[in-house]
């Protein structure tokens, strides 16, 4: 008879994995504001496809010319709304075929703000896993407020969303509305 020991692993578990990969996809984020990204996994621990916030295609990018809501655009010097793309959007776009995300679970940074999560309700999300809350900042970064609309979508469309309880290893990188990083005063999108 073999001999069973008995092991204790020291294997992360899937939430720990997938949200590593989420804030490990932070440090390619070029908005210098808010730092986020997305991870999208099937029933079977799979990844489906990945986003994180940044311009469009051929657009400037924030951390070469500044924030269009607090150093406005780079030509004009005029506020503007926010030139990127949320991490939730990007990933939904990403993903091969848009309907590999039926069913998917979300693993994010920030809580999706009230745009993405129609988009994820439309995409068939049934699972929302995320870091921190999102504050939206107004033009000019005086003010942050929290969205409660798309909390209220998600339970209207029956999203179980959770706050991610396990061990981060590599630390989202820092944006202006995170709760570790009160160094900064002015915040966008």
């Amino acid at each position: 008879m073999a001999n069973k020991k008995k092991f204790k692993s020291t294997r992360i578990g899937w939430d720990e994995t997938f949200m590593n990969m989420a804030t490990l996809l932070t440090r390619r984020v070029s908005c210098i504001v808010v730092k986020t990204a997305a991870v999208y996994v099937d029933a079977n621990h799979r990844v489906v496809s990945l986003g994180y916030n940044g311009p469009v295609k051929g657009g400037y990018n924030c951390d070469e010319v500044g924030c269009a809501k607090i150093d406005g655009n780079p030509k004009t010097g005029k506020l503007e709304r926010c030139r990127g793309a949320h991490a939730e959007i990007n990933g939904i776009i990403n993903a091969i075929n848009p309907r590999t995300l039926e069913g998917a679970t979300l693993y994010t940074v920030k809580y999706p703000c009230f745009d993405c999560m129609k988009a994820l309700a439309n995409a068939g999300i049934k699972e929302i896993v995320y870091y921190e809350k999102y504050l939206r900042t107004q033009t000019g970064g005086e003010k942050f407020e929290e969205e409660t609309e798309s909390e209220d979508l998600a339970k209207m469309k029956k999203i179980k969303v959770r706050k991610f309880k396990g061990e981060v290893l590599c630390l989202p990188a820092e944006s202006f509305d995170s709760k570790e990083n009160k160094k900064r005063e002015k915040a966008c999108c």
